[in-house]
């Protein structure tokens, strides 16, 4: 990925969470956490990813009161950016945590079904294999 857009989407991350924070003062986006932002290479859509761990009720809820403050946020991130173009917001879920948590959970049901072996058996067989 260019330098420009990698610093274009830090950027932009950074500017959007500090926004959420402090200056939309619409409850519903409370419980988001931006994940990240990808910008397209033209530079003129910025996908936007946000999380909530509060449940899909909460979510929905935030999603709607991002549409709401998109606006507001574009115009924001136009001020601060300086670009010819300021990009149009997309707002995406980012369910990946969700998904780390379920592979969690399968390991450590594996690890309690004894079907893996606990970090004391994993040192021990690294112990004989190098001894």
């Amino acid at each position: 990925m260019p330098y420009r857009r990698e610093r274009g989407n830090s950027f932009i991350k950074e500017e959007l969470t500090l926004l959420l924070r402090n200056a939309v003062r619409d409850p519903r986006v409370a419980p988001l956490t931006i994940t990240d932002v990808e910008l397209t290479p033209d530079r003129r859509i910025a996908r936007v990813y946000v999380a909530c761990y509060e449940g899909e009720e909460a979510l929905q809820e935030g999603l709607k009161g991002l549409e709401s403050a998109k606006g507001f946020l574009r115009r924001e991130i136009g001020r601060v950016l300086r670009w010819r173009f300021t990009p149009e917001l997309e707002f995406r879920v980012d369910r990946s945590w969700e998904y780390g948590a379920k592979i969690d959970a399968l390991l450590e049901k594996i690890r309690q079904e004894g079907k893996w072996p606990s970090d004391e058996e994993d040192e021990q067989q690294e112990e004989q294999q190098t001894g």
